[in-house]
């Protein structure tokens, strides 16, 4: 399935996939074996999202919701991650560390080590880049997959715009959201979401459960709000 091959790229670095295939080859897991996200705590209980939160008052946890939302949102900016993918057949998670960057409706995930890969998701399209970053060699990419499921997903995650028609919504006094898809392509490969703001409005944790129960744990450190004319230009796709 391609729009699944395509979220597996999107939150597994490049080394990540290459374990992923070898140790699929090995042990006859299947393709369906996708992925996930998770931030620092070590499950999410899914259903939680469909659940009315108690703790609060529907006025207070709806005011509380909007500031929360309004905080998530990013138009531009560069953060620094760490990303760790725990698989359920590995002893120990693969651990990831790159750049995302984020200007108006685009994306760039690049994972600097332990393996250079970088994607670029322009609304719906996910493109991955297949030349060196050589200042002599212009960057050029091919399209991974294109659907509108991808794109909700990388902006519920990456840019905080949460569509409520795509997902059920639940907030917590701990200042973390959980997301349950309705989006039924995106339900076959995943559970849930959880994005987290501590005290520090620079940081997120983000965790996402996939459907086999895996979880990928990505801390998010925003280290500028703006971008440079060079760092836009890298968002062009030509």
């Amino acid at each position: 399935m391609k729009i699944i091959a395509a979220l597996i790229l999107v939150f597994f670095s490049t080394s990540a996939t290459q374990v992923y295939a070898d140790v699929s080859d090995k042990s006859g897991i299947g393709e369906q074996e996708t992925n996930q996200l998770s931030v620092k705590t070590t499950g999410i209980n899914a259903s939680s999202a469909n659940k009315k939160d108690t703790n609060l008052t529907t006025a207070q946890s709806n005011q509380s919701l909007e500031t929360f939302l309004t905080l998530l949102k990013i138009e531009q900016g560069t953060a620094h991650f760490t990303q760790k993918k725990h698989f359920t057949f590995l002893n120990k998670p693969i651990v990831s560390k790159g750049v995302l960057k984020v200007y108006q409706t685009r994306v760039i995930w690049q994972v600097n080590s332990p393996v250079f890969s970088k994607l670029l998701i322009i609304d719906n399209q996910v493109l991955q880049l297949v030349t060196a970053n050589d200042k002599n060699t212009p960057e050029q990419y091919q399209e991974v997959a294109s659907h509108s499921s991808i794109e909700a997903l990388i902006r519920a995650v990456f840019t905080g715009e949460i569509n409520s028609t795509q997902w059920n919504i639940a907030f917590d006094e701990q200042q973390c959201l959980q997301l349950a898809p309705k989006d039924l392509v995106l339900s076959q490969a995943i559970k849930g979401i959880n994005v987290c703001v501590p005290s520090n409005p620079k940081q997120r944790f983000i965790t996402l459960e996939d459907a086999q129960n895996n979880l990928t744990d990505i801390e998010l450190n925003i280290i500028t709000n703006q971008l440079s004319d060079e760092d836009i230009r890298e968002f062009n796709s030509n």
